[in-house]
């Protein structure tokens, strides 16, 4: 078992965010060997809908994994809904931090003003398709001890 933080690496929910199947299923693939607790979305709508049904519960997110291209919701929305709180009448979400939620955004679109654009929103970190699996195991660490030692 892998431990992150003094955490046993299984204790850890991990929402990943993303519009095409085949995405969600390599991901999942990717970060099996840390034995999370995997949540897989399939857009934006379903991903908030996740998120505020288990707010401020023992099944809360610890980390995000969203992608930006998303139909109806994006992955901007996402990221903005969750820094700033949504309570439009559709969704009722508690803002979150950058400590609180760590989002992590993975997208193909990795023209500078795209990251600019992603990081403003309040993403944790901007990774691009097709991804390294050195960098995804190295921003998911990086995310979860922060969000674990409060970013010390």
């Amino acid at each position: 078992m892998k431990q992150i933080a003094g955490i046993d690496s299984n204790k850890f929910k991990v929402l990943i965010v993303d519009d095409i199947p085949l995405n969600l299923i390599l991901l999942e693939k990717m970060l099996m060997s840390y034995e999370f607790k995997i949540i897989k979305k399939n857009n934006g709508r379903e991903a908030l809908e996740f998120i505020q049904e288990t707010q401020n519960t023992e099944n809360s997110v610890d980390l995000a994994i969203v992608d930006l291209m998303m139909p109806d919701i994006d992955g901007y929305q996402v990221i903005e809904s969750v820094r700033k709180g949504c309570h439009d009448g559709t969704f009722n979400i508690d803002a979150k931090s950058k400590e609180e939620l760590p989002i992590i955004i993975l997208s193909a679109m990795n023209f500078n003003e795209d990251v600019k654009k992603g990081l403003d929103f309040g993403a944790n970190e901007f990774l691009t398709k097709p991804v390294v699996m050195e960098q995804l195991y190295s921003s998911v660490n990086q995310e979860l001890s922060q969000k674990v030692t409060g970013g010390n």
